[in-house]
């Protein structure tokens, strides 16, 4: 295959997505360049302000361009009911799905409207919630694909089974990487239950390199005096070593878009140490291809989201490694 570019997109007009954190950043690029292609697209976030000023800015700039807000706290799992009803009343069919919102400036421990570390509720507990209560939408949408926003920092994470939400000990690195691990490890669990069923749909994992983006120094509720030093450092390096946003935004908008991106597999920038570059298949950390974890952490959030996930796995021997899956592509 040769080099990916966003110019190989194609239309998505008829096409529904949401993104999550859509309102600046990588989250915003995404939105634009779905918009730019033809999808409605649906920006969610907590910020109204920045909500509509996002999606009036991606409007402005493009004639014809079917951009809108919706509020959604990513903090608070009733914001994520509400939310996800909304969409189900007035949707019959959804393409895509990013799961792109993320914080990680969070120096203390902070906790969620249920009560949950901050980090991990944001990062991943809200889009599996988000994920499990749009899943028949999916389902009912041929060739549709749900897309994790991971980073590379999820080698350094560890699915602490034991105080997974740092009831103990709260280390805001840890929390990080352990939310961005299990965003890849759900991603893959559901994309073999996914083939398990014979869905037509894709479950995708991402990784946007070193981006140019103000997640290691913003968060909810934050302010830049919790800044501490090891931020700045890695705001020092993500500025002078990474890539813009926009780039960072093409493993994402790939994997969205691409007849060449599999189910369960994980994508991110093909330079060097993964810090930039067209998007590539990468190999994650060994832990997302433990299936016995994998499992116990679908258990586990649906314990603590308290949802009864719809796609149930109905088989122990099939293969964890897929090969390409056989998909619709409806964005060929």
């Amino acid at each position: 295959m040769k080099k990916w570019t966003i110019d190989m997109i194609g239309s998505l007009r008829e096409k529904n997505a949401i993104v999550t954190g859509g309102t600046d950043g990588i989250g915003l690029e995404i939105a634009r360049e779905l918009a730019r292609n033809g999808a409605r697209v649906i920006i969610c976030a907590d910020d109204f302000t920045k909500g509509e000023k996002a999606s009036a800015n991606i409007r402005n700039s493009m004639e014809g361009a079917l951009v809108s807000y919706e509020h959604l706290d990513l903090s608070d799992l009733e914001s994520v009911k509400v939310f996800s009803e909304r969409i189900l009343s007035e949707f019959t069919q959804l393409h895509l799905l990013i799961n792109n919102g993320g914080i990680a400036a969070v120096p203390e421990r902070m906790s969620s409207k249920q009560g949950h570390e901050l980090i991990f509720a944001v990062n991943y507990l809200s889009h599996f919630a988000l994920t499990a209560r749009l899943f028949d939408l999916l389902e009912r949408t041929p060739g549709s694909r749900i897309i994790f926003q991971s980073s590379m920092e999820h080698k350094q994470g560890i699915l602490d089974f034991f105080d997974m939400n740092a009831t103990h000990f709260y280390d805001p690195s840890k929390a990080y990487a352990q939310s961005k691990l299990a965003q890849i490890v759900f991603a893959r669990e559901l994309a073999r239950r996914i083939r398990a069923t014979n869905l037509d749909m894709k479950s995708i994992a991402v990784h946007p390199g070193a981006a140019r983006t103000h997640i290691f120094t913003k968060g909810p509720g934050l302010s830049d005096k919790m800044i501490r030093p090891h931020d700045l450092l890695s705001k020092f390096l993500v500025f002078s070593l990474g890539q813009s946003a926009a780039r960072g935004a093409e493993p994402a908008l790939f994997a969205a878009t691409s007849k060449f991106a599999d189910s369960g597999h994980y994508y991110g920038p093909s330079g060097y140490r993964e810090l930039r570059g067209a998007p590539v298949e990468r190999e994650s950390a060994l832990q997302t291809k433990n299936t016995q974890a994998a499992q116990k952490l679908w258990d586990l959030s649906e314990e603590l989201t308290e949802l009864e996930f719809g796609i149930r796995d109905f088989s122990n021997v099939l293969p964890f490694e897929m090969k390409s899956t056989k998909t619709t592509d409806a964005f060929s």
